[in-house]
């Protein structure tokens, strides 16, 4: 809701985690799906990517690793991922990264972010329930540039009371 605006559209990679969707259609935007293929182990392709992106995408939701896949994307595939998003100055990714520290050897995780030039396109969203068994407690957080973290601060406020006291 911070970031979209009525019309906008959300790009998200298929198969997602089912809030994603009606995220997008919570702020007004429209989502627009991205097929992936369990032959590339759902991870999505570039040349695809490019071809969806129109003059209204405003958001790209990247989940790495995956919920509900698991698949982790490779470094060299997500710089191909930052050199398409690069070529479209509206556009914004929201990296769920809420799964980091739960992959497997040969796997390894990037912070989309860490990308050159992407730190000011980027917001992260993580969190400590997943990766320390905490499931129930829902602790999570937003990083990314200042002036995109104080206008969904200002919208999470009237939605939320807060964390529990325990988390």
């Amino acid at each position: 809701m911070a970031v979209c605006s009525p019309g906008d559209e959300v790009i998200i990679p298929a198969p997602y985690w089912v809030s994603y969707p009606e995220m997008a259609r919570l702020a007004d935007a429209t989502p627009v799906i991205l097929p992936t293929h369990i032959s590339e182990n759902f991870l999505m392709d570039p040349k695809i990517l490019e071809s969806t992106i129109t003059e209204k995408s405003r958001l790209l939701i990247l989940c790495s690793p995956s919920n509900p896949t698991g698949s982790v994307y490779p470094k060299n595939l997500l710089e191909e991922i930052a050199q398409i998003v690069a070529k479209h100055p509206r556009l914004l990714v929201l990296s769920d990264e809420m799964y980091e520290h739960i992959i497997y050897s040969p796997a390894t995780h990037t912070n989309f972010a860490s990308l050159p030039g992407m730190w000011e396109r980027t917001l992260t969203v993580n969190g400590f329930s997943k990766a320390f068994a905490m499931t129930g407690w829902r602790l999570g957080y937003l990083a990314g540039p200042k002036h995109f973290i104080a206008a969904c601060g200002k919208i999470q406020s009237q939605f939320t009371s807060g964390a529990s006291s325990i988390s």
